[in-house]
């Protein structure tokens, strides 16, 4: 049984959204003992290409209805990284965990980065989204087999540029009052159209 794009195992939740497609949400969970430096340096170039949703808590991917498929990208050190994964599996049991778990700062950006840069947002390359092949156009040519003689398109020579369509029936303009009380062309008939 199908449940948007994830297969439905059990009773209650759908599985997790497999490393090499993209889910319905991405989210970017920095630890809180980390500093600003590690969203806004460290994980720079991968938040630019992939755009997850940073969060630094669970809060948000709580709200998550289960039919739809989630990732939770997380950036901590060694020394929490586990809590963080028993917590992500106890909220939201259907999320694909990916844990980017380095204690040093250049080495979670050399990280970050070559994910960025060879376009793997969970460090595998992506499955290729189906393409549809073109459709079938029949074969140009004669339906009864024949030989295909293009035949010229009748047209008539050009007859000039039209500058102005003539409006047959309408008479010219009065000539301009020289009366300071009346307007200088009058509008035939009444203002209302009646």
């Amino acid at each position: 049984m199908l449940y948007n794009q994830c297969m439905v195992y059990g009773i209650m939740y759908p599985m997790p959204p497999s490393p090499d497609t993209l889910p319905n949400y991405h989210f970017l969970l920095i630890a809180p003992n980390l500093g600003a430096e590690w969203l806004f340096d460290a994980a720079r170039q991968y938040y630019e290409r992939f755009r997850p949703i940073a969060v630094s808590d669970l809060e948000l991917i709580r709200l998550i209805p289960p039919q739809f498929s989630v990732a939770v990208t997380l950036i901590a050190r060694k020394d929490t990284a586990a809590q963080w994964g028993v917590w992500v599996a106890q909220i939201a049991p259907n999320a694909l965990f990916d844990a980017v778990v380095y204690d040093f700062f250049d080495d979670t950006r050399a990280v970050l980065n070559t994910r960025a840069q060879s376009n793997q947002p969970f460090g595998v390359p992506l499955v290729p989204t189906p393409t549809f092949p073109p459709p079938v156009s029949p074969t140009p040519g004669s339906l009864l087999g024949g030989p295909v003689t293009p035949q010229p398109i009748p047209t008539r020579p050009a007859g000039g540029f039209i500058t102005q369509t003539p409006t047959p029936g309408v008479e010219q303009p009065p000539p301009a009052t020289t009366d300071p009380s009346q307007p200088i062309y009058p509008t035939p008939g009444p203002i209302t159209g009646g």
